[in-house]
């Protein structure tokens, strides 16, 4: 072979390594080969440089082959196939087979050799051992893996991950220790990797900028898997847009074989989240199991997991994690089988990751995964969650320590300290879980709480400090005196959150704990002293202060030397998007011969959004929006505007809020989030913009969480963005009322102004937000301060006039302040007038007419429904308090009667329905209401002898009653108090209607009658009545209502001759009475108790009482120690416990038994989600309350309507034990008979007065809320 001289041979089928090396060859370099097959690449290559090369003195330059294979556990590859490939080699290149002395003399000269692992450290020191001039050939490059790399994920909705994406990044580690390997000993790397040639930009990339490694790529006359990674981003774009169709059309036409076809669309139904579909596409795949590579069936196991069902992905993940090579879908497979809990495949996916990749990230995060739910058991005896296969002997000792007899959690951290701060930090976690299981969870938050920035454990700490607190707020642990408690752990929990912007879930948690069902009304104050307490750290400025990065509107006409390319470059970039078919922020990249000069077309392209709409027109959001997208795809190419994309994110958003677009705003503000990440200023940013767009949806926790992350990032910040952020939070503060607090934020507003070369006294922006809080908080009698008001408003506004931005807000107030001068009788300048009048012309006619809509203090009902109608429709029902208040503040003046002419009663039912609770969801999108449409639905109401009633507050607080009867629409009229309606309910919410619970039958009904005697409330006394009330009155007790005969006799109350009903609004009733039955047909009942004569207390004697009508009607009766697993048939349900409110005497708190059961409200909705009828034997399960920040309600009816159920029975007071089994029979029995809901409450209510007397704590408790006319 020596002699052999390769320089002649003809003919080469395929890949001819001599035109690789033509132009040369060096030693100290590597090549990088991809594509081909291991034959063909390493075995012409090697023999091309043994036959072919040699130095300056004719000598081969290589002391030896060495070929290295991966583990021999994870290749089919082995000596026999390198020496095969070899003399294919010789072959192709020579055009004969090699004599049987050739093949002698490469199995002398070549060394195959195994790396022991995947992990390119030993690939490298593997490399390294060989010694000088060696030509050292790498195969199969691309399933190792490098330790220090994280494995990328899919950016955003649309964004797809190739296989490219997941090796590339490896590949181009394992290349530069290669290279840095034969540098330094005159050697040589061949490096093969099989898969297709990288064609992604950010790929090639990465690979081409290695110093000293050349990139070789062979052509594919075909292959499936590229043409399909090529498509891949199209077809989900369609898929997210609804056009599905079209996706699978061209999947079809490619022809592709059976198997990549239903492979394919799993994968993408799964990313669209159309699960049925893709259960149906991966069980097509079962006849062909044994066809398909073991990366394959781990990928469709796991999409069948993520489509739920479990059963389906243990049909196809591999047993024998032997089979299974590749380093990523070992890692998969082991999560997969962590995830359903299958000990035996955890253990056999991890060995063989720790056989493959034993410096894996994510086999360590599995153990230490594994070490923390086992430490969640209160002792060993109770068995473990996990297997502890893989476990150190470290692991095994901090479990058996936790969960030991009587745990000495210092002693065990201190003991993992001496082993280093990551198993000091592991430890002080376990410890935390297991404290946070027996109950303790004030120690597990101290502890957690120290670590929730830990780059390890960080994530797993937030979680055990949000758990120990909702524990802590649900048991109500810590005393009213004693809540500045809570300011660390939540402050713990932000820095981790405000550092991972896309971490949904946790975000997602804290929202729940500072829900009003979690801790009542001290949400949104923790979290507000949380961002003071983090505000107070102080912020750090930039060095270098980009003021290009928030354009000078004062500056808005210079003209850039090249605006003509600029426009050109933007014109272009609109098409292409256009071409390109669905684009997603922060995903879509355009081409960069497009835009020549990125950062001057952004600078261009913000300002254009700034300026949002010509004068007079209104804003075209749709381009805006277009605009947003360009900055974001241009972004990628800019030097000094890389994080424009967010600050114009956030501009548009804001746009979306104003002109009513609220879920577009909203979903803006979350896709900022997404795209927030990469380092500290854009995660300020991300929050910056997530708070500014929540803050304008009126949702102020979000708002207050999203500020708070924004400081507690703590990256260096421009004083322009700092502005901003000072900005957002003064109006946050003001619209929560703390004045004060917002004013001492102004003058550092003012110097940042200043810095920034702004005029600081006269800027619109501060303008507006003094005047905002000066307008909020005057009163009527301060005629001198209104006047000064609407005068610094009208200077303001005059300045605004070529901004239509700046100007909306300050002639919103400028209305305003008009309506507070005219009613104090201040007087208004005819040129404030004509000001306001010419601003409002400016504004565009949509913007304008809201605005005047709002503003008057006498809108027409056509101007109210408009507004109405022109909100977005919410993704989430519970959105729609924010989404709907300004409109409120309209609908209320259509209550108020005008001087001499009376507000029409159709308006006041439509007012009343506009200011009802519409944060419950619907089973489809309503249709446009109309003015007359409340009235319209009640007179058919009407018409089953249903009489409606209509109660809403004017501007006055004082009550408006508008009653339905016969197909007659009147306003009962009502009297007045020296305190306004409003306030006496006040005063009587303040014990009532919880002190009712507590009347003892023995002193009579005079508390009833002289409470509601105090609030004089006037309704009607028909036989049925429908009641539509404004969420604030929601909280009256109905039953309770006080009528006075005309004829003199002794008054009585409501419930005692009407059957009254309450819904959150009439929309909402006609939606779900349209809507289709569940079908559902079973009869189940849970009681938390013990059977037989161990029982005692309260629920055993109710389950004893109850137990023969329970048998009667065929109830299915759970008496487990946790809240009913399973009530997915239940077409009605009977659930007794006890149910506590929180120490205020407000709102509904826990379901609780006389164990240790404790649950939150929202889980016993939860667990009843779809169950039609849910009667409630939990005291105060009736409950309703107004949400403390929004016009909405709070409690056990509002949560289980909102899960789908159709009605709800309860008492809004505690419950005496005797009324459950005095009542249940009377009702069941007349539901059985075909009675509606309504019809039946009432039935029971006078069967319960018959038995135990005519005492309303018993007789008139139980009231019915949603859909009261249902039938069995």
């Amino acid at each position: 072979m020596d002699e052999s001289d390769m320089s002649q041979a003809t003919n080469v089928q395929g890949y001819d390594p001599r035109e690789l090396f033509a132009r040369g060859f060096k030693l100290g370099t590597a090549d990088l080969i991809q594509g081909g097959s291991f034959s063909e690449v390493i075995g012409r290559t090697v023999i091309a440089l043994l036959m072919g090369l040699t130095d300056a003195n004719g000598k081969r330059p290589f002391s030896g082959v060495t070929v290295i294979l991966p583990p021999a556990s994870a290749t089919s590859l082995n000596d026999v196939s390198v020496f095969d490939a070899l003399a294919a080699g010789t072959k192709s290149l020579r055009g004969s087979e090699p004599s049987a002395q050739e093949l002698e003399y490469l199995r002398r000269g070549v060394r195959i050799l195994n790396c022991p692992t995947l992990d390119t450290a030993d690939l490298e020191a593997l490399v390294l051992r060989e010694g000088a001039r060696r030509l050292v050939a790498v195969a199969s490059a691309s399933i190792y893996r490098d330790l220090d790399i994280e494995s990328p994920g899919a950016f955003g909705l649309s964004a797809v991950l190739t296989s490219e994406d997941l090796w590339v990044p490896h590949v181009a580690s394992l290349c530069r220790r290669c290279v840095a390997a034969v540098k330094g000993m005159d050697g040589y790397a061949l490096i093969h990797v099989e898969e297709p040639p990288a064609t992604r930009p950010h790929n090639t990339e990465q690979l081409v900028a290695i110093d000293g490694c050349y990139v070789a790529c062979l052509a594919i006359d075909h292959d499936e898997k590229e043409e399909v990674g090529r498509r891949a981003h199209r077809w989900l774009a369609l898929a997210l847009g609804g056009d599905i169709s079209v996706a699978i059309t061209e999947i079809d036409s490619l022809q592709l074989s059976e198997i990549n076809r239903y492979h394919v669309r799993a994968q993408l139904f799964s990313r669209a989240a159309l699960h049925e579909d893709a259960i149906a596409a991966i069980t097509q795949l079962l006849p062909h199991i044994s066809a398909l590579d073991s990366s394959s069936l781990v990928q469709l196991a796991w999409l069948a997991h993520k489509s739920g069902d479990d059963s389906l992905a243990l049909k196809f993940l591999p047993d024998d994690a032997e089979l299974v090579s590749s380093v990523i879908w070992i890692e998969q497979g082991l999560e997969l089988a962590t995830v359903i809990e299958d000990s035996h495949l955890i253990e056999r996916y991890d060995a063989r990751l720790a056989q493959m990749y034993p410096g894996s990230d994510r086999l360590r995060e599995n153990r230490d995964r594994r070490l923390l739910w086992n430490c969640s058991s209160k002792t060993e005896e109770e068995g473990l969650a996990f297997t502890t296969a893989g476990f150190t002997e470290k692991h095994l000792g901090i479990l058996s320590a936790v969960l030991s007899q009587n745990p000495d959690y210092e002693r065990i951290i201190e003991q993992a300290r001496e082993w280093g701060a990551d198993w000091l930090e592991l430890a002080a976690i376990c410890c935390s879980v297991h404290a946070w299981s027996i109950g303790q969870s004030r120690y597990a938050a101290d502890i957690a709480r120290q670590i929730t920035t830990s780059d390890l454990y960080g994530r797993q700490a937030t979680q055990v400090v949000l758990w120990s607190v909702r524990s802590l707020m649900l048991k109500e642990q810590v005393s009213r005196n004693d809540r500045d408690y809570y300011r660390a752990p939540l402050q713990a929990a932000i820095r981790f959150l405000a550092l991972h912007p896309e971490d949904g879930s946790i975000r997602s948690q804290l929202s729940r704990l500072l829900s009003v069902d979690s801790c009542g009304d001290i949400g949104i104050p923790m979290v507000a002293t949380t961002m003071l307490d983090i505000a107070e750290d102080g912020a750090r400025l930039a060095t270098f202060d980009e003021e290009a990065h928030t354009p000078d509107r004062d500056k808005g006409g210079i003209v850039e030397p090249d605006e003509n390319e600029i426009k050109a470059s933007i014109e272009s970039g609109l098409k292409w998007l256009g071409a390109h078919g669905a684009a997603e922020y922060g995903v879509t990249v355009l081409p960069a011969e497009l835009v020549p000069h990125p950062d001057k077309t952004i600078r261009y392209l913000v300002r254009m959004i700034l300026m949002s709409a010509p004068k007079g027109e209104d804003v075209d959001l749709r381009f805006l929006e277009l605009l947003a997208m360009l900055v974001c795809a241009i972004s990628p190419h800019a030097m000094s505007e890389r994080d424009e994309d967010l600050r114009a994110m956030r501009l548009v958003a804001g746009n979306c809020a104003v002109a009513g677009q609220f879920q577009r705003a909203r979903n803006l503000a979350e896709q900022i989030l997404v795209i927030g990440q990469g380092n500290a200023l854009r995660q300020r940013l991300a929050w910056l913009g997530f708070a500014d767009t929540y803050h304008r949806c009126r949702n102020m926790t979000e708002a207050l969480v999203g500020l708070a992350c924004a400081l507690a990032t703590d990256a260096p910040v421009s004083k322009a963005d700092l502005w901003q952020e000072i900005y957002a939070a003064i109006r946050v503060l003001r619209d929560l009322g703390l004045f004060q607090i917002a004013h001492d934020f102004v003058p550092t507003l003012r110097k940042l102004a200043s810095d920034l070369g702004l005029d600081a006294e006269n800027d619109p922006r501060i303008v507006a937000a003094e005047m905002s809080l000066r307008l909020m908080e005057v009163s009527s009698n301060q005629s001198e301060e209104i006047a000064a008001i609407v005068s610094g408003l009208s200077s303001g506004c005059g300045r605004a006039m070529n901004d239509r931005s700046l100007l909306l807000p300050l002639i919103v107030m400028l209305g305003q302040a008009v309506q507070k001068a005219k009613a104090a009788a201040v007087h208004v300048d005819e040129s404030t007038l004509e000001l306001l009048k010419s601003g409002l012309a400016l504004l565009g006619r949509q913007a304008s007419q809201l605005v005047d809509t709002v503003a008057t203090d006498a809108p027409s009902a056509a101007n109210v429904t408009a507004m109405f109608n022109q909100v977005q429709r919410a993704l989430y029902a519970a959105d729609a308090a924010g989404d709907f208040e300004n409109v409120g503040v309209a609908a209320r003046r259509l209550l108020n009667d005008q001087v001499g002419q009376p507000a029409s009663a159709e308006d006041k039912a439509l007012a009343v329905e506009i200011l009802a609770d519409h944060a419950v969801a619907l089973p489809e999108p309503p249709p446009a209401i109309q003015a007359g449409w409340p009235v319209y639905y009640s007179k058919s109401l009407n018409d089953a002898g249903i009489d409606v009633v209509f109660l809403g507050l004017d501007s006055a607080d004082e009550l408006v009653v508008t009653h339905v009867s016969n197909g007659l629409v009147q306003s009962i009229e009502q009297p007045r108090h020296d305190h306004s309606f409003r306030l006496r309910m006040l005063r009587w919410l303040e014990e009532y209607p919880r002190q009712y619970g507590y009347v003892d039958a023995e002193d009579g009904d005079d508390e009833f009658f002289i409470t509601m005697e105090r609030l004089d409330v006037r309704l009607p006394a028909p036989e049925s009545l429908l009641v539509i009330a404004e969420p604030l009155l929601q909280q009256l007790t109905m039953n309770l209502g006080l009528v006075t005969p005309k004829d003199g006799e002794f008054p009585y109350l409501l419930g005692t001759t009407t059957a009254v009903g309450m819904m959150p609004s009439l929309t909402w009733l006609s939606m779900v009475r349209a809507s289709d039955r569940s079908g559902k047909t079973a009869y189940r009942a849970w009681i938390s108790t013990q059977e037989g004569p161990e029982a005692n207390g309260t629920l055993g004697r109710a389950l004893e009482r109850l137990g023969g009508t329970f048998d009667e009607f065929g109830f299915t009766v759970d008496i487990g120690r946790q809240l009913p697993p399973d009530m997915s048939d239940a077409k009605l349900a009977v659930i007794t416990a006890h149910g506590g409110l929180t120490a205020e005497g407000r709102y509904i708190h826990s379901i609780r038994d006389e164990d240790r059961l404790f649950e939150t409200p929202t889980a016993l909705a939860a667990a009843l989600a779809g169950v039609e009828v849910v009667i409630l034997f939990v005291c105060s399960g009736g409950r309703i309350d107004k949400h403390p920040w929004g016009n909405t309600t709070v409690g056990l009816p509002k949560l289980l309507l909102d899960k789908g159920c159709r009605v709800v029975i309860a008492s809004p007071w505690p419950l005496d034990v005797k009324v459950t089994y005095n009542w249940l029979e009377p009702f069941l029995r007349e539901w059985e008979a075909g009675s509606t809901v309504l019809q039946a409450t009432k039935k029971a209510n006078e069967e319960v007065a018959h038995r135990l007397g005519e005492r309303p704590q018993y007789s008139l408790g139980m009231t019915a809320y949603g859909d009261v006319l249902l039938t069995k």
